[in-house]
């Protein structure tokens, strides 16, 4: 069987979508004997950023669809992305027709606008890493106005209708399911963990993490605004905040201006992540939205951390039982935020007990039974 699969932008970023690919793509080359062939619009010559195994194959398009991206007027995006898609799509129909796969899995880039279309052979399967009103949920925090909210629903209107032609439409979580009513081709399989270490963290270290993009998005600028206001009664505590992102130099200086030079230090992502989370004694998550499973939730849980996250759409709340391995507070709410972070700060007692409870709650995103629902699903939509 060859297996091949679509990701928007490339592989030398350090985000989740870019991890999930690169794990299962090693296993499917490594554990299943199935070929697997990965396809990137924006690689440019980047050196890939998790490990890869030599037996995928790589085809980098180089399309530079956001290549100007802040540099043209809206009618020369119109343009750009009319012309960028054309390359696209010749491109890919061009590699296909060579490649001659079984199946096509399409992470919803703009390939979902035309991938339906093309007369490959394979069967084409979509796989969903963020919420399905994402460019509704942007539209409202970014800018908010009519034409801006207009164009969102519109777009959000032809992803459902491109979606409900794909073979199967795998979502991540099933809050992220019931948000596509009754739409017959959606299936629920979760990412899975890229490691599962025989140790956990203790939790009796002064260490608290977060990991993610250094986006607005994922709200790393409210973390710092809840951690300003317990700083001084735990001066002993460190926040390390690892990723990159546009927000970087602004997240920085928000530090600066507020003191927490000592406690609070952002690193930039390491592929290791591991040691960085046993290390550590709680995870916090103020993502606002755009995280459909957070990688970051899953891998914590397996190490045996508490976690702390804002109740944002769609993956907290497949995670987190509050109370028991966590806890989820309103999203937005950085009161609530401040106050359970600063319940776990005061109890390692507390944090061993829900770090245990996380390690139980992380076995159902082990790799091998999560591998086993998509090789399931192999078989089914490949006849």
């Amino acid at each position: 069987m060859k297996v091949v699969y679509l990701l928007p932008g490339g592989l030398f970023n350090s985000g989740g979508m870019e991890r999930v690919i690169t794990v299962k793509a090693n296993y499917l080359v490594e554990k299943a004997g199935i070929e697997v062939a990965i396809v990137t619009t924006e690689q440019m010559g980047r050196p890939v950023f998790y490990p890869l195994s030599d037996k995928v194959r790589l085809h980098h398009l180089n399309i530079g669809i956001h290549e100007n991206f802040g540099k043209e007027s809206y009618l020369q995006k119109c343009v750009s992305r009319y012309r960028k898609i054309k390359e696209y799509r010749q491109k890919l129909t061009t590699l296909l027709e060579q490649i001659r796969p079984d199946i096509t899995i399409s992470t919803l880039g703009l390939d979902i606008e035309f991938i339906n279309d093309l007369k490959d052979g394979s069967v084409k399967i979509g796989e969903l890493h963020f919420p399905g009103n994402f460019r509704e949920l942007m539209a409202r925090k970014l800018s908010n106005d009519w034409l801006s909210n207009f164009i969102a629903q519109r777009r959000t209107i032809a992803l459902r209708k491109q979606c409900a032609r794909l073979a199967q439409l795998v979502v991540l979580t099933h809050e992220e399911k019931s948000s596509w009513k009754n739409q017959h081709n959606i299936s629920v399989i979760p990412n899975p963990l890229p490691f599962f270490p025989e140790q956990t963290s203790p939790c009796t270290s002064k260490q608290a993490i977060a990991v993610g993009r250094l986006v607005y998005e994922k709200g790393f600028d409210q973390l710092i605004e809840v951690w300003e206001k317990f700083a001084a009664n735990y001066p002993d505590w460190k926040l390390s905040i690892y990723g990159d992102g546009d927000q970087k130099d602004l997240l920085r200086q928000r530090i600066k201006d507020r003191g927490l030079e000592k406690q609070v230090k952002i690193y930039p992502p390491v592929v290791d992540i591991y040691a960085k989370y046993m290390d550590s004694s709680l995870l916090v998550f103020p993502s606002r939205y755009l995280d459909a499973l957070p990688m970051v939730l899953i891998e914590a849980l397996s190490c045996g951390l508490p976690l702390v996250a804002f109740d944002a759409p769609c993956g907290p709340k497949d995670v987190i039982v509050n109370e028991e391995n966590g806890f989820l507070v309103p999203a937005g709410d950085v009161n609530a935020l401040s106050e359970k972070i600063q319940t776990l700060l005061a109890s390692e007692a507390l944090r061993q007990t829900m770090g245990k409870a996380a390690r139980a709650s992380s076995e159902r995103y082990r790799l091998e039974p999560v591998m086993d629902q998509w090789l399931n699903l192999f078989k089914q939509v490949n006849g």
